[in-house]
């Protein structure tokens, strides 16, 4: 399901949340695809200018894409259930791991039961960590490794925050809502209970 859909039931509103509406992820999309493209002319550049430039380049940004697409994936699903650790959450918390090409690992995170808004707020958001480390780790490396190290970190912290448009759409509406409600994540859409 995409975008939202409510009701009121019993004096109770009920709200579902899916997957980002069309509108919401082209804005992310555009943004974040003209700034890898700025990203991506960067590193290009930072690469020695022999007849292997372009050969290199492209080996840089498929090494990184595959790498991404599998360990970055994982940990994006590990870092939603940090917020889990500790509560008593984690025993009812599952993750769904499954590849939907021969290099590409998809996956999803479940909890059973409903979750407090505070709590649901940092699963949404957790993913952010794997992009402020890219950037960190970019940065760091940047003294000593070559001149491309730093666009290319920073690409893939892009692709991580782009990998994370659903949840960005998730959170904001349900900061609509807030404490008053009561949430439940099956994985792929969160429901949402309150009353006014």
């Amino acid at each position: 399901m995409q975008g939202t859909l409510q009701k009121r039931k019993c004096g109770y509103n009920w709200k579902r949340i899916g997957y980002a509406d069309a509108r919401f992820s082209t804005v992310i999309i555009l943004v974040s695809l003209s700034v890898i493209i700025y990203l991506a002319s960067w590193a290009y550049r930072e690469i020695p200018d022999t007849e292997w430039r372009w050969a290199n380049f492209v080996a840089i940004y498929v090494v990184a894409a595959i790498l991404y697409m599998n360990v970055g994936v994982w940990l994006h699903e590990q870092l939603h259930c940090l917020a889990f650790r500790g509560t008593t959450y984690e025993k009812r918390t599952h993750i769904t791991y499954y590849r939907k090409y021969l290099l590409m690992l998809s996956g999803y995170y479940r909890v059973d039961g409903a979750v407090s808004y505070w709590i649901m707020r940092r699963v949404l958001l957790g993913p952010l960590i794997l992009s402020i480390g890219l950037l960190i780790m970019g940065w760091l490396g940047n003294y000593i490794l070559p001149g491309w190290w730093l666009p290319v970190s920073m690409t893939i912290a892009v692709a991580g925050l782009v990998d994370m448009t659903h949840d960005f759409y998730m959170y904001l509406q349900i900061r609509l809502i807030g404490e008053k409600g009561k949430y439940w994540d099956t994985g792929k859409e969160l429901e949402v209970v309150w009353k006014e």
